[in-house]
């Protein structure tokens, strides 16, 4: 009988990619200085701020729609609450780290 993937594998990836983007995007913006510096003007400075706004903003939110392993709603946020550190479902309390009860 094959084994059941583990649900808090596709969240890890998610957590690792918005903490990527998020080196990654503060390097580019350390970078940009050098050309803004060179030509004088600061719009490379303004576009890598705007990238590493959105990149860091899209990675957030595809973090923050992670399904619940159990009752398949977003694991951290409600309609009014958003807990990034929360150690249980928001809806179901379903606890973090923990597999799907239907696995």
């Amino acid at each position: 009988m094959p084994k059941t993937p583990d649900p808090w594998l596709d969240y890890r990836r998610r957590r690792r990619r918005l903490l990527v983007i998020a080196a990654a995007g503060l390097v580019l913006l350390g970078l940009s200085f050098l050309p803004a510096h060179a030509l004088h003007s600061a719009k490379p400075v303004f576009f890598a701020l705007a990238l590493f706004i959105g990149a860091t903003s899209w990675a957030s939110v595809s973090l923050s729609d992670f399904p619940c392993p159990h009752c398949g709603k977003p694991f951290i946020h409600n309609r009014d609450f958003r807990d990034g550190f929360t150690r249980e479902c928001v809806h179901c309390q379903h606890p973090k780290w923990s597999g799907s009860l239907y696995s």
